[in-house]
């Protein structure tokens, strides 16, 4: 079969079932893995029949060999990956536990390189899909971290949350060096995600399109990072913040 194949490895609270369903109606094969049976069996109501599904922990070398192995098994190859990685917990510098932060930061940055060795190593093990057409649309495959804004703008009481988040960054800027000569293209969707807009008072204050981004919107770029039309992006960030970055203070 010629369909592309799409991991999403990491639900959060609804991103990850949008970016799915967005690949999934765009004509993937889709596999979701997440550690929560609960955001498992929401994200099989919002899918359509064929989609897979992964259950376990997505840290350690063997849990993504396990989700990987469980998309070959249903699909036989993958083609992208979407990595939708956990939020921290809010937490202040003051309140710095080094057991806890120490923990938080090998969970990001080391699971995030984990994942790009572990995916990237697939995907040259196996051929690529037939294709016709111009140049551009030959590549190995795709990975495509969902970052939050915490990634590169901080606020106060997100200690940890911004000091992952840049890690995972950064693994991404870094891994994106080291596969370009594979032909495998490494990005990033930084998004103020609509967790932020519920949980922060300040949102519409302080972006000039006055709101979150929508899970769909942030599904819609990570189709677009993944697709032949993107084939000369790698090592980019693409930022959805409403205009944050272009304002300087408050909104009246």
């Amino acid at each position: 079969m010629g369909e592309p194949v799409t991991l999403v490895l990491g639900l959060g609270r609804e991103v990850g079932d949008a970016i799915a369903r967005t690949f999934q109606e765009d004509g993937h094969r889709v596999l979701v893995a997440d550690p929560s049976d609960e955001r498992l069996e929401v994200a099989r109501d919002a899918l359509e029949d064929g989609a897979a599904t992964y259950h376990g922990e997505l840290h350690s070398r063997l849990g993504l060999r396990n989700a990987i192995t469980a998309a070959l098994e249903a699909f036989g190859r993958i083609d992208n990956a979407v990595i939708v990685p956990e939020i921290e917990d809010s937490d202040h510098l003051l309140d710095f536990a080094q057991e806890k932060f120490e923990k938080a930061l090998a969970r990001s940055a080391r699971g995030a390189a984990l994942a790009l060795r572990v995916i990237a190593e697939r995907l040259l093990d196996q051929e690529d899909l037939p294709q016709a057409g111009v140049e551009r649309i030959r590549q190995k495959g795709t990975i495509t971290f969902i970052l939050g804004y915490a990634s590169i703008a901080s606020m106060p009481g997100r200690f940890t949350e911004t000091v992952a988040q840049s890690a995972i960054l950064g693994v991404m800027r870094a891994g994106a060096l080291e596969l370009a000569e594979h032909g495998i293209r490494v990005n990033a969707v930084v998004a103020i995600r609509p967790r932020e807009e519920r949980a922060e008072s300040w949102t519409a204050r302080r972006v000039p399109l006055g709101r979150a981004a929508q899970a769909d919107e942030i599904a819609e770029a990570a189709r677009f990072i993944a697709s032949p039309a993107a084939a000369y992006m790698t090592g980019q960030s693409l930022i959805l913040d409403g205009g944050r970055s272009t304002l300087s203070g408050l909104l009246d």
